[in-house]
C-alpha cells in the first residue's frame, strides 16, 4: 500500500475525491416522495352546488343557482349578519 502512495498520489487523490463525491450525492438525494393525500369527497349540498357551478365554467355566471351558492359561500366565509 505504501508503494501505491509513492507511485501515484494523484490517482489516490482522485479515488478519495470520487468516494467523497459519491457519499455526498447519496446523502443529498431525496428519499421516497411523500404520499399525496386523497381529496375529500363532497359532503354537503352547498359544496356539491359549488362543485357543479365550477364545472359549468363561464356558464355558471348566468346560473341563478350558482349566484345563490356563491352568496351563501361568501356569507359563511365572512360571517353572517348585517355589518351595520
Amino acid at each position: 500500500m505504501r508503494a501505491l502512495f509513492r507511485r501515484d498520489p494523484l490517482g489516490v487523490a482522485a479515488v478519495i475525491i470520487a468516494i467523497c463525491a459519491s457519499g455526498a450525492a447519496v446523502l443529498a438525494s431525496p428519499g421516497a416522495p411523500a404520499p399525496i393525500p386523497a381529496a375529500k369527497p363532497v359532503t354537503n349540498a352547498a359544496s356539491a352546488e359549488l362543485a357543479r357551478c365550477r364545472s359549468l365554467g363561464e356558464a355558471g355566471g348566468a346560473d341563478a343557482g350558482c349566484h345563490a351558492a356563491w352568496a351563501e359561500s361568501r356569507r359563511r366565509f365572512f360571517g353572517g349578519g348585517d355589518p351595520s
